[in-house]
């Protein structure tokens, strides 16, 4: 992945270079160490939280990027 894959906004002239395929928004917590489903109890917060431990040590990112980076599917 490039830095191009990164920017999505049309007022930089880079639209042409993002990649489709990566893949829909997932969580990855790293507490259960695989990808899983979240809540969220502020929805003006920033804050997700794992159904499954129900820790709050939760990394949102691309499909692609945290299979990549965790090695998981």
């Amino acid at each position: 992945m490039t830095y191009h894959d990164l920017i999505n906004v049309e007022e930089f002239a880079k639209r042409e270079y993002f990649n489709t395929d990566r893949g829909w928004v997932a969580f990855y917590c790293k507490d259960c160490k695989k990808l899983v489903e979240t809540t969220r109890p502020d929805t003006n917060g920033y804050t997700f939280v794992c159904t499954v431990c129900e820790g709050k040590n939760v990394v949102i990112g691309t499909q692609e990027w945290l299979t990549d980076n965790y090695k998981k599917r």
